[in-house]
């Protein structure tokens, strides 16, 4: 029993919880027939803010409706259908929009609540995440580059790097018997 109270308080960090409408309305959305979820904290809960249904592309749904989600100085948290699915559904990116110039009390709220709309969404069915600080973060040729950037190989550490060189060079090394300079005539 303390256990399970413990878990709770720790995906609750903030002690900021899921609304009622909002739980309701998450568990309908798996089913693909929202395309995006704008999640807000209103009154010290997670609020339904806005939602839309699937109109087009991946593409064309999130130019035309993440980017004027946007709020200048508000945070929030948008989830994002992706068309693909995994064995729990549809996957989904979850973009956090945490605004430079909002308010250093919403910033912190909006961090320490990120796991708490996770975990109720269920984790497993997120795909991506996208944080942003600033439009271009989140804007559609931001995701494109976090994407790239999440392929990217990983960089390497110095030792890393030079026992790479060292295996390309004995690759390109082509020593044989014909190519041994004579040295003793």
């Amino acid at each position: 029993q303390k256990l399970l109270r413990l878990a709770d308080k720790m995906s609750h960090q903030t002690g900021i919880t899921a609304s009622a409408e909002l739980k309701t309305f998450l568990g309908q959305a798996k089913d693909g027939k929202w395309r995006l979820v704008k999640v807000c904290i209103e009154e010290e809960k997670l609020q339904l803010a806005e939602s839309a249904a699937p109109e087009g592309t991946f593409e064309d749904d999130y130019k035309k409706l993440v980017e004027p989600l946007l709020e200048e100085k508000m945070p929030c948290y948008i989830l994002f259908r992706y068309d693909s699915k995994n064995d729990m559904g549809y996957e989904w990116l979850f973009i956090a929009w945490s605004p430079d110039f909002s308010k250093v009390r919403d910033k912190m709220l909006y961090a320490g609540t990120r796991a708490t709309l996770k975990t109720e969404f269920g984790g497993g069915q997120i795909k991506d995440e996208l944080f942003g600080t600033v439009r271009e973060d989140v804007t559609y040729a931001g995701f494109q580059r976090h994407m790239e950037a999440k392929l990217a190989p990983a960089p390497l550490t110095m030792q890393e790097e030079e026992l790479k060189e060292i295996k390309q060079n004995e690759v390109n090394a082509h020593i044989n018997v014909d190519t041994k300079a004579q040295t003793m005539q």
